[in-house]
């Protein structure tokens, strides 16, 4: 895999992380790839990425739209945000690790618990952009808590 496109993936599943701990709407930024190739440092969403092109691996240097976020999950610290310790090392894996595929924690919203592993499961593997935009897609629906899938839980 090419630094743009382990850029663009390292980027989709933070915001994936971040919209669905913060329970927001999600889309898939259009573009990301094209953007990163052309030395765009600052995507949508806020996210602030190295120089990839000249870097030996992409990260994500900064979240201007969410700093608690990225410093919880990037920077590691602790009592930033409302999540354990565990639970914030299962994140950064999932962001970082582009193998990594998030468990199925005992959170108290049972939806967004089945929802990230159902996300992070269409994000992993060897699948077009297109197919894991489309994977992602159907289980996102509306919003990040739509239960209205019948195996959503």
């Amino acid at each position: 895999m090419n630094r743009t496109r382990a850029a663009a993936e390292l980027v989709l599943r933070y915001l994936t992380a971040r919209a669905l701990f913060r329970q927001t709407p999600w889309e898939m930024p259009p573009n990301l790839e094209y953007l990163i190739g052309r030395g765009v440092r600052l995507l949508p969403g806020g996210v602030l990425i190295n120089e990839v092109l000249l870097a030996r691996t992409p990260a994500i240097i900064d979240d201007r739209k969410d700093p608690l976020f990225w410093s919880a999950i990037i920077g590691g610290e602790q009592d930033v945000i409302e999540m354990t310790p565990e639970e914030q090392e299962q994140v950064r894996q999932f962001i970082l690790d582009e193998n990594w595929t998030l468990p199925v924690m005992a959170w108290e919203h049972r939806s967004l618990r089945h929802k990230l592993a159902a996300v992070g499961a269409a994000l992993v593997g060897e699948r077009s952009m297109g197919e894991k935009k489309r994977r992602v897609a159907s289980w996102w629906g509306i919003g990040p808590f739509n239960t209205s899938r019948s195996d959503a839980g």
